[in-house]
């Protein structure tokens, strides 16, 4: 992965604070050496007009130095952007150099003759490092770079990294007012307030910094691995860390998701394939049909009957289409909401079949005596009800019964056709609900479906919160539909 470079604006404010601490530093030893050979004790100043330079204008200068060079650094951005980062990169530095030449001047009272080695040795190995790192830092969270949203280990170094020397600035400042002034006390504060506080909040973002990175190392994994899963490689499964965390169930939780979409794309081209080979049948044998009449039209006495039976195959196609299209998309479309009599719908239905040709020499019965009525779409209800009906109508001997009931508790409403035909066995029950599943010729009255009516009604009912099931019966086969009374359709 690329990473992004350093900002100009940035690099070149942690930069600047950095050389006006080597600069100040460096012309202290200068004038230190200037003033000959160290006496071994404490004779007079050597250093103090420099240092009162400092104390009085370095700050101030420093602070506008680091300043300009961040608003020629940060051409290009926008104006209040730069602005702002241009005030931050002169405030950072101000108080640093303010605090560290208050720490000079007060060391320079106990130990003058160490003063410059002091100032060298510190403003080299801390001083200016904090000063160049806090800069940068600075500058880059006020948002130089065209105010860019800072990363969450970004955001979490920044909150500890403050917060501890925020803290610690406080204190070493409390600790200041009661301090003795006796001995290096004096000493003591000043490299805390001017190396202590910088250094403290340098290491508490670094160390946070450098925890949460690899902290989110696992998730780093997980991304990479859901980057290269396609819809050809489904089998394949993030890592898991064995740290039992949030981070440990997000990619047991990516997982068992990668498992339903696996299963869920194994269904869709299994549908997929058993669809063309449904399809593939009724169009061969109609093709097959026509060409034979049209080759040899001279051998066909009955053009009307040709004509009609692929008609019939047509309307065969149609239905299966249809099916095909409503398993598709049942799911995909809001359906629109109504309370639904599942009563009345039944006792419609009933009557409707009674006329139909597939209900020839049946007797079909309806009982439902009260009002049953559910929350969903009626032409849906009304679609399961008829395939359940028309898979009793292909395999009943002579009789059919239709129920419809409230539950004694009033919270379901049961819905049951029943057959006198030779049942579904125990061990196809749960068979005959997949998709173009159809039961030996023992069980096929006239022609058998294309083995979609009942997968639809289980569809329909789950879609309306309820279920489906095979139940046993003394003879025949029982199918029971239950719906929760005037509840909502999910999905």
């Amino acid at each position: 992965m690329r990473r992004r470079a350093v900002p100009r604006p940035v690099a070149a404010s942690g930069l600047a604070a950095l050389l006006i601490v080597v600069a100040a530093v460096g012309w202290l030893v200068y004038a230190d050496s200037k003033a000959g050979p160290r006496p071994p004790l404490a004779v007079g100043d050597r250093i103090g007009p420099q240092i009162d330079l400092i104390s009085r204008w370095g700050a101030e200068t420093g602070a506008v130095t680091v300043a300009l060079v961040c608003w020629w650094a940060g051409r290009g951005t926008g104006r209040w952007t730069r602005l702002r980062s241009t005030a931050v990169a002169g405030a950072v530095p101000y108080l640093l150099y303010d605090a560290a030449s208050e720490w000079l001047a007060r060391e320079n009272l106990i130990v003058p003759e160490l003063a410059a080695a002091e100032a060298l040795r510190w403003g080299l190995a801390f001083t200016g490092p904090a000063a160049a790192v806090l800069t940068g830092a600075a500058v880059w969270t006020s948002g130089v770079f065209r105010g860019r949203a800072l990363s969450l280990r970004g955001r979490l170094s920044l909150a500890a990294s403050g917060t501890a020397g925020a803290l610690s600035l406080a204190v070493v400042a409390m600790l200041d007012t009661t301090r003795n002034n006796i001995g290096n006390a004096e000493g003591v504060f000043g490299i805390a307030r001017s190396t202590g506080v910088p250094l403290i909040t340098i290491l508490t973002g670094g160390l946070v910094y450098v925890t949460v990175a690899r902290a989110l190392h696992p998730v780093e994994a997980i991304r990479r691995e859901l980057a290269d899963i396609t819809d050809q490689s489904l089998d394949r499964r993030v890592p898991v860390p064995p740290t039992g965390d949030v981070i440990a169930r997000l990619a047991e939780t990516t997982n068992d998701t990668l498992d339903r979409l696996e299963q869920a794309s194994a269904r869709q081209q299994q549908f997929a394939a058993d669809a063309a080979h449904e399809l593939r049948s009724p169009l061969a044998g109609l093709r097959a049909q026509l060409e034979t009449a049209l080759r040899h039209p001279d051998s066909v006495t009955d053009w009307p009957e040709v004509v009609a039976e692929a008609a019939a195959d047509v309307v065969r196609l149609q239905t299966l289409a249809d099916d095909l299209l409503l398993l598709a998309s049942h799911r995909a479309t809001a359906a629109p909401r109504e309370p639904v009599d599942l009563a009345a719908l039944a006792e419609d239905l009933v009557r409707e079949h009674q006329h139909l040709p597939d209900a020839a020499g049946l007797r079909i019965r309806c009982q439902a005596p009260a009002p049953a009525v559910v929350h969903g779409n009626a032409t849906r209800l009304e679609r399961l009800l008829r395939n359940l009906l028309a898979n009793a109508c292909r395999h009943a001997k002579s009789e059919i019964e239709v129920t419809v009931a409230v539950g004694t508790d009033g919270s379901t409403v049961v819905l049951t056709v029943a057959d006198d035909g030779p049942g579904i066995p125990p061990e196809d029950r749960a068979r005959v609900f997949d998709r173009f599943t159809r039961l030996d010729a023992s069980r096929t009255r006239a022609s058998g479906g294309a083995g979609l009516g009942l997968p639809i009604a289980r569809d329909i009912a789950t879609h309306h919160a309820g279920t489906l099931t095979i139940e046993d019966a003394a003879r025949g086969a029982r199918l029971v539909a239950r719906f929760p009374a005037g509840a909502r359709p999910v999905g």
